[in-house]
């Protein structure tokens, strides 16, 4: 489950160097070729959840195999497709395996005592933000030599394996629960998140207050009411609202915004940083090969704080861990913000980044299994990744808008308060999510939920 959540992860970020390789070989403009990308995060966002509650009715093994032959099948459309709508459909069908996260979390919330759970939990969620550093300079060496379709036939490969390996090793936690899906609320979310996060991701190119983009929030917000009615009033919800309003849950999904959203502008940003020329006094002038390197201190914290803090929640608790990932976090963007383009600046940043991403979402599961009942691990923990992922798409438009506003008229670069007012913002954010930490609610003695 871990080389699953790795190899879905990693197809995230490794498509972005990629985009005008597949503008070349499609003939597409910038515009349509930003699809490849929207769409995959519109779909993820959207099915994730419905993944999750279809784990909790038929089985989370089986939805897992499900939505990652998905994710191979669209690897496959996206390799052999000669146009760009093949691509964007490919990409699109691989979104679904957005499920991966909560499915996986389920099984071992479900399987396993406690402390392996934690231990479980945290390595797999150490996945998002090794794939998210590992993908960008990854996406362009595979690019250079084996093309984009080498890209997708390669994640086609990675997924085959990871499916064999959880037929073979992963057991069944247990049938599923019964019930059925609510289609009508299931339509609704995916309205209510589809239409605003295209509308952000594309907000740059047709202007945020055109109208195509106003006409796309404004359908997303009469969606997201119409789904709130639906979902109190339907016998089997598809988000069980009175789940969500569960102290536990609702902080642990702020907690998952207010920490995305600084460690999503960082990983955006510091290549560009890097990137930019050391004359311009804002970056250190290195080459895209050598761009995705900073961000490597930040993988290998995420990688070793995710496991480690699972083995910690049984000995301190969801508290104090959960503090000191918003802590660090805070403490990183922090460090960016007020540090200047230096090396030692962009690479100690990271790695304090790193570390808190690495032991804040690596709680964040376990505090939702504590509260939850096992039959709805699924659909609880498919909200929190689906709220990691708008917060992953709203951190990187607004980012790009703050730079775009930086940048003076007829220069080729941004000023320098453009970075530094994005990591301060991000810091500011992280820090505030320490003042959730006292909300969180211990766990009973006796195992079951508060």
């Amino acid at each position: 489950m871990v080389f699953a959540g790795l190899t879905y992860a990693v197809a995230q970020t490794t498509i972005v160097p990629v985009i005008p390789q597949i503008q070349a070989a499609t003939g597409a403009g910038p515009g349509a070729a930003a699809w490849v990308v929207t769409g995959f995060f519109v779909s993820s966002a959207a099915l994730t959840v419905v993944a999750g509650k279809l784990g909790d009715i038929f089985g989370k093994k089986r939805v897992l195999l499900g939505v990652l032959g998905l994710f191979a099948v669209g690897a496959v459309v996206a390799a052999v497709g000669s146009s760009l709508g093949a691509v964007v459909a490919g990409r699109v069908i691989m979104g679904a395996a957005g499920g991966v996260f909560p499915l996986s979390f389920a099984i071992l919330g479900q399987s396993l005592p406690r402390p392996r759970a934690a231990f479980g939990m945290g390595l797999i969620s150490s996945m998002f933000g090794l794939g998210g550093a590992l993908g960008l300079p990854l996406g362009g060496l595979v690019a250079e030599r084996l093309g984009h379709q080498g890209l997708f036939w390669g994640t086609a490969a990675m997924t085959l394996v990871a499916i064999a390996a959880i037929a073979l090793f992963v057991p069944e936690p247990g049938a599923g629960g019964g019930g059925r899906i609510d289609w009508t609320g299931a339509l609704l979310l995916a309205v209510a998140l589809g239409a605003p996060l295209t509308a952000i991701s594309r907000a740059e190119a047709w202007g945020w207050t055109s109208p195509p983009t106003l006409a796309l929030l404004g359908c997303g917000v009469m969606a997201l009411a119409a789904l709130v009615v639906v979902e109190r009033r339907v016998r089997e919800p598809l988000i069980d609202l009175a789940l969500m309003g569960r102290r536990n849950v609702w902080v642990a999904n702020v907690v998952a915004v207010l920490v995305t959203v600084g460690q999503s502008s960082a990983f955006l940003l510091v290549p560009q940083i890097v990137q930019l020329p050391a004359d311009s006094g804002v970056g250190l002038g290195v080459g895209a090969g050598a761009a995705g390197l900073y961000l490597l201190p930040a993988a290998l914290t995420t990688m070793v704080a995710g496991p480690l803090t699972g083995r910690a929640v049984a000995r301190f608790g969801v508290r104090p861990l959960l503090l000191v990932g918003a802590l660090a976090s805070g403490a990183g963007l922090l460090v960016l913000a007020v540090g200047g383009a230096h090396p030692m600046v962009v690479v100690s940043g990271g790695a304090l980044l790193g570390l808190g991403g690495g032991v804040a979402f690596a709680v964040l599961p376990v505090l939702i299994s504590d509260a939850v009942p096992a039959a709805d691990l699924g659909a609880a923990n498919g909200v929190n990744t689906i709220v990691r992922h708008v917060s992953m798409a709203v951190a990187t438009q607004v980012s790009a808008m703050v730079l775009a506003l930086a940048t003076p008229q007829g220069a080729t670069s941004p000023a320098a308060w453009g970075f530094a007012l994005v990591f301060a913002v991000g810091a500011l954010l992280g820090l505030t999510a320490m003042a959730l930490v006292p909300l969180v609610r211990r766990r009973s003695q006796g195992g079951t939920p508060a």
